[in-house]
């Protein structure tokens, strides 16, 4: 008996496990087909998609994921969902009296042996699901072990910095002009609480950035229009079309550049 029941412990231990890994699956899912197209992806928006979807429930990541899915998968991650839920919330308190007899923790385990089962089963269906867009966007098995073998060796890039959300209005209180590599130079949005932003394919998401640094220049075409309260998430037609009303009646319009993950932008009187 002593055995069975630390068998049972042993046993739902795996069951929860497996429901977590399929959750952080889910998210990984979400944060890689919530992209149109990977051509959009900037590193900081692929962060912030990732962030915001490990802040999620299982049920909410489930929900977020409906219109991305197929039927067949979306129809198991409900019953996932009752399953983890009730592996959370209620297993001990509706079996607990099974474990006063063999005969009852032989039921235990079998019931844990197949949640654990089904998990992993269908973490297995998700992943082979997401693996054509997981190499469309370069992620192939040959990218993830040559960075298992960097992890390895202590070889990591610095992670970004963790922002806040956006709200729906934010203070937009300057536009710096920041040289970063190939001799490009980004927008960087400062709102008013020193939070600083950039361009996304939705309006602004996440920077690399903490603090203005003393070599930053002031953007002079949008200086006469700030300070202004704008949506920072404005409706967009397509990924990286999309504009921001400033003072004076100024719109500040968002295009897709010429050349691949680029843009372009300008400032125009509203009609």
């Amino acid at each position: 008996m002593e055995d069975l029941i630390k068998e049972v412990y042993a046993r739902f231990g795996l069951a929860y496990y497996l429901g977590e890994v399929l959750h952080r699956g889910l998210c990984n899912v979400y944060a890689l087909l919530s992209f149109e197209n990977p051509k959009d992806i900037t590193r900081p928006r692929l962060e912030e998609k990732f962030t915001y979807a490990f802040s999620l429930t299982l049920g909410q990541v489930i929900k977020e994921l409906e219109r991305l899915l197929p039927s067949e998968l979306n129809a198991q991650l409900q019953i996932a969902l009752e399953k983890r839920n009730f592996l959370a919330h209620r297993f001990w308190y509706e079996r607990i009296h099974l474990m006063g007899s063999e005969h009852g923790l032989r039921q235990m385990l079998d019931e844990l042996h197949e949640m654990s089962q089904f998990f992993d089963a269908l973490d297995q269906k998700v992943n082979k699901f997401l693996e054509p867009r997981r190499i469309e966007m370069g992620a192939t098995d040959e990218v993830i072990n040559h960075l298992m073998m960097e992890i390895a060796l202590g070889i990591t890039e610095e992670p970004l910095i963790s922002h806040r959300r956006l709200k729906k209005q934010e203070r937009l209180v300057k536009v710096w002009d920041v040289k970063i590599t190939d001799g490009l130079v980004a927008q960087i949005f400062e709102m008013d609480d020193g939070t600083l932003w950039q361009f996304c394919d939705v309006g602004l998401g996440w920077s690399i950035f903490e603090n203005p640094s003393p070599n930053w220049k002031e953007n002079q075409a949008t200086k006469e229009y700030l300070p202004v309260n704008i949506n920072p998430r404005p409706l967009v037609s397509q990924p990286w079309e999309y504009e921001f009303l400033l003072k004076k009646g100024m719109i500040f319009w968002v295009r897709p550049g010429q050349r691949e993950k680029s843009y372009t932008w300008g400032l125009r009187k509203a009609a």
